[in-house]
């Protein structure tokens, strides 16, 4: 799995970086070969996930929602997952 990181500072706070490993890992044991990319802005991150193929697009999905509730989490995916191929998420910090 290809990780890159946009507009990080250069040390990570702990509990991002715990977070941030466990959803490779959820999303790893779906798609192993997919690509992540993470975005801060601000006071939000923006996720994309490019799997592999598009059929992981459902597994993914239901995933990676059920790992944010774990947190109490909601997602909102984007609504072009069909069209593009990715999926796309924010998750604002408070």
């Amino acid at each position: 799995m290809q990780i890159l990181l946009k507009q990080f500072d250069e040390i990570i706070p702990d509990n991002e970086s715990l977070f941030f490993s466990y959803l490779v890992g959820t999303i790893e044991a779906i798609d192993e070969l997919s690509h992540l990319q993470i975005t801060k802005k601000g006071k939000s991150y923006q996720f994309r996930i490019a799997p592999s193929l598009p059929s992981y697009n459902p597994l993914l999905i239901k995933e990676l929602t059920e790992f944010h509730s774990y947190f109490g989490i909601h997602v909102d995916f984007s609504k072009s997952i069909k069209s593009s191929g990715t999926l796309s998420f924010d998750i604002t910090l408070d």
